[in-house]
């Protein structure tokens, strides 16, 4: 898979922050440490910028972003799914790279490949995703394949299946025979009823 995975490390939003302010202070730190691919303590430093301020898209972002250098690929997309791109101070073309990366890492390739379809429809001119729809394409080609090969390297399993089925069909004509044969016979109770007849003794 193509390597380059976008992130927001250096946000916009710091110009903002006041430089003593805790959460710009833990993202600053968080930052350095991605950058040197200290992970874990970059995560740390995100998330405890978090604790102070939650609703930041963009510490959303830097969080998920850290998570799957982590491999920890499906916190990383939950962590992705709650993030508003319009907020985040990247292109919904790169959110949507970045979402995809999630889903192909945890073989989810047909939403992969909606993530970057969506993600080309407004950047169709990015080669990484490009690349990647290519390869989510190619990877859900080949897991189709497997499927269909499976099915046919193990016709014990469809016999077994086709037996069972034919059982299951046999029980429910045995009981529909049954049932109808027992309606016969009440039928035919029903009808010596109707066609006995008493005689009177003739006086």
């Amino acid at each position: 898979m193509e390597k380059k995975i976008i992130l927001l490390m250096v946000i916009p939003f710091l110009l903002f922050w006041h430089w003593f302010e805790p959460a710009a202070k833990k993202n600053q730190q968080g930052m350095r440490a991605y950058g040197e691919k200290k992970y874990e303590q970059a995560l740390q430093a995100f998330l405890s910028a978090k604790g102070v301020k939650p609703e930041l898209a963009q510490l959303k972002n830097n969080t998920a972003s850290t998570l799957y250098q982590l491999k920890k690929y499906k916190t990383a997309l939950e962590e992705f799914s709650k993030i508003d791109p319009e907020r985040s101070g990247i292109s919904k073309s790169e959110f949507l790279y970045n979402l995809g990366n999630a889903f192909f890492r945890l073989n989810q390739y047909e939403k992969a490949l909606e993530s970057y379809k969506n993600s080309l429809i407004l950047n169709p001119d990015d080669i990484n995703t490009k690349k990647n729809y290519e390869l989510a394409l190619k990877k859900l080609e080949e897991k189709k394949n497997k499927q269909n090969q499976d099915q046919k390297k193990n016709p014990e399993k469809d016999k077994k299946d086709q037996q069972e089925k034919n059982k299951k069909k046999n029980q429910h004509q045995n009981l529909m025979q049954y049932l109808n044969q027992n309606e016969k016979k009440q039928m035919k109770k029903k009808q010596r009823k109707l066609t006995i007849v008493k005689k009177e003794k003739d006086w």
